[in-house]
């Protein structure tokens, strides 16, 4: 009985902690995450839940207006991935070109720690003003491998 409190009790912990970054459920799995600029959310998992950290931007995309006159238009994004053995790593993650939201063959895809990570989008999209750091949301794809 004592065992059922405690998984109660971790699962509704994990649950909360979940609430920070939002997901999309697709076919039965969640496998896109929202996290916002310097947030943090724990994926849970039978057997290796990982803490993601959104904690950089690199943003050289043209504006949608130049976008025709542009080369080389891509943005950049560090995450902090850490395991529950408490492995830490690093990962850089492009979206490139001037598009909203990309998943395909040219989605750069990062292996570690037993899942793939692909960014898909970032927004919000630069215009002419320059975007504040802290306003940057990343949709990411994860894949358990």
């Amino acid at each position: 009985m004592k065992k059922n409190g405690l998984f109660i009790l971790f699962y509704t912990f994990i649950t909360l902690i979940c609430f920070a970054c939002q997901s999309n459920e697709i076919g039965g799995r969640k496998d896109y995450f929202t996290l916002k600029m310097n947030e943090n959310c724990v994926i849970p998992n039978d057997n290796n839940a990982i803490t993601l950290s959104f904690i950089g931007v690199s943003d050289e995309r043209c504006s949608k207006p130049m976008c025709y006159q542009c080369y080389g238009s891509k943005a950049d994004i560090l995450l902090s991935i850490t395991n529950s053995e408490n492995t830490k790593t690093e990962i850089n993650l492009s979206i490139i070109g001037c598009i909203d939201e990309y998943e395909g063959p040219a989605t750069n895809y990062v292996d570690t720690l037993g899942y793939r990570f692909g960014l898909v989008k970032l927004s919000p999209y630069p215009d002419v003003e320059p975007v504040n750091e802290n306003d940057y949301i990343a949709k990411i794809k994860i894949i358990k491998l």
